[in-house]
């Protein structure tokens, strides 16, 4: 786009080079007759001509210098990148500087073939000065010539013979000029205005026609920018999205890394109270077990539980517990539930021949999983442990006080009374009658029935 705007305005620089030429050489053989132009001062066509073509020539100065600039840059862009000068671009650059050779070419060859301008166009700017200066003093030569032979007309018409008039003793200087000119150049006069009018409009159609390339130019100049200018806007409206994009990524980043760090962090104390709770499980816990708890217990607290039983100290009397609760029922009219431990204070008693099971029993439950091969509970303490040999003290001292405590209780030749949990006595039944509503089973009654309802459902 920039190569064929240069072509452009280089295509143009050349039409109004043309057209200025055009002008100082008809300035140059510009001629005035006699009359034409007034005598105290200069001719209107010559002074509009040669301000029109100074500013054509000022407008070519700036734009050649311009043009120059941006050629070269081509020309040297170009020379640089020897590896693609089979582009579109190269071919583009080698079109511009044929054309500007060719403008060169043109100019000289125009200036050889009008004598008048054959020293204008060269390297240095001041040579189209000196043509455009050489053309100004020629006219004006003209000019002068032209008002000379006005007055030399006049003066001869002052001294030819006039009428004297009767009424006015001076001539009029004019009166035999005005009607002269009009009598004798009346077609030159006509000539010279329509070739006036001619290059008026011709000068007003070459400074419409640089206005026009001009504003070409300038269009066109405007519409790159444009151009560029929305380029600009979209490549920033793609860097506000990606921006904002990266900063909801980095918003997003960060409180992904904040919620893995906290996850991390609490695996992390999770790891480390599971491994420390493995380790105090299964290196310090059943060491500490067998070598500090039980050795404790067994040393400490069994010496001075026995001691406690033997003075007395745990075992609560029975005696007191029924006086509490036969005072308790005679206070009260109902007796109310009461939750009480249903086992006496004293050591549990068990006559001989309990613990003898039937041949036929099978033990099941927690007794059935620790009986032996005969059926008797079997130690789960090692042999020859300390705890061994501490159950089998005790058991013997329970073998030597049970038959003490049943020949006691035979001594005392009455029968305890029976308890609730509460502590409420359990009365015998007598003579009450039982309650009709309360089913029992009767097994000479529900049998045959629970055989006829099997046979029903066969």
């Amino acid at each position: 786009m920039k190569n064929q705007s240069v072509l452009d305005a280089l295509s143009q620089l050349s039409d109004s080079i043309k057209l200025t030429f055009q002008l100082i050489s008809r300035l140059s053989k510009l001629s005035f007759q006699p009359g034409s132009t007034p005598l105290q001062g200069d001719g209107d066509v010559r002074i509009e001509l040669s301000h029109d073509i100074r500013d054509a020539l000022k407008h070519h100065d700036d734009t050649l210098d311009s043009l120059r600039q941006e050629i070269e840059d081509v020309v040297e862009f170009g020379t640089h990148s020897q590896r693609r000068r089979d582009s579109l671009k190269d071919r583009e650059r080698a079109r511009i500087a044929a054309q500007l050779a060719r403008l060169d070419e043109d100019l000289k060859q125009y200036v050889h073939n009008d004598p008048s301008l054959h020293d204008y166009f060269t390297d240095k700017p001041y040579s189209a000065r000196s043509q455009f200066r050489a053309a100004q003093l020629s006219s004006k030569r003209a000019s002068e010539a032209a008002k000379q032979k006005e007055r030399e007309i006049l003066f001869a018409s002052l001294q030819q013979p006039t009428e004297t008039d009767s009424t006015s003793s001076t001539p009029d200087p004019l009166a035999a000029r005005r009607p002269q000119p009009k009598q004798l150049t009346q077609d030159e006069l006509l000539i010279n205005a329509s070739t006036d009018v001619t290059s008026a409009l011709r000068r007003t159609h070459n400074l419409l026609t640089s206005e026009l390339s001009r504003s070409r130019f300038a269009q066109e100049t405007l519409d790159q920018s444009t151009a560029a200018l929305a380029d600009l806007g979209e490549r920033y409206t793609d860097l506000d999205s990606l921006l904002s994009n990266s900063k909801n990524l980095l918003g997003t980043l960060v409180r992904s890394q904040k919620s893995d760090t906290w996850y991390l962090e609490t695996a992390f104390y999770i790891l480390v109270t599971t491994i420390c709770w493995l380790v105090f499980r299964r290196l310090i816990y059943g060491p500490a077990w067998w070598f500090l708890w039980l050795p404790s217990k067994f040393l400490l607290l069994k010496p001075f539980y026995l001691l406690l039983a033997v003075f007395g100290i745990t075992g609560g009397s029975s005696a007191a517990v029924t006086a509490v609760s036969s005072l308790s029922s005679t206070i009260s009219t109902q007796p109310t539930i009461r939750l009480q431990p249903s086992a006496s204070g004293d050591r549990p008693t068990f006559r001989r021949g309990m613990d003898q099971r039937p041949a036929n029993a099978v033990p099941v439950g927690g007794g059935g999983a620790k009986a032996g091969k005969d059926g008797q509970p079997q130690d789960p303490s090692p042999a020859g442990s300390m705890s061994q040999s501490l159950g089998q003290m005790a058991e013997a001292s329970r073998e030597q006080t049970q038959p003490q405590g049943e020949e006691s209780n035979e001594a005392k030749g009455h029968k305890e009374p029976q308890r609730r949990g509460d502590g409420t006595i359990l009365q015998e039944r007598g003579d009450i009658p039982r309650n009709p509503k309360k089913k029992m089973w009767e097994e000479d009654v529900e049998a045959p029935k629970h055989q006829m309802r099997k046979r029903d459902e066969l």
